[in-house]
């Protein structure tokens, strides 16, 4: 039982921490085009995989504390995307 709560806390931080740390990757101001580019590709590995772990909760029967930090990191997620991929 303590492998499963570790494997919840796991996928519980990686879900919680992926929206704010793509939305921290996408104020570093970056001149050279292949560190852009390398950029986006992590912004959105980061942000698919907030968004698909959140949805994954949100779809579960879990708690609505569990549901309320899903839906927030969907719009974290949701968020870094439209910053990364609206300025051009």
């Amino acid at each position: 039982m303590e492998s499963l709560a570790l494997l919840v806390g796991i996928i519980l931080l990686t879900m919680i921490l992926s929206g704010p740390i793509a939305i921290g990757l996408t104020f570093i101001r970056i001149s050279n085009p292949v560190v852009k580019i390398i950029r986006r590709i992590f912004v959105l590995l980061l942000s698919g995989l907030g968004i698909a772990l959140g949805a994954m909760l949100i779809i579960e029967n879990v708690a609505l504390g569990a549901k309320v930090f899903a839906l927030i990191s969907i719009l974290a997620c949701a968020y870094a995307l439209k910053r990364e991929f609206k300025r051009g």
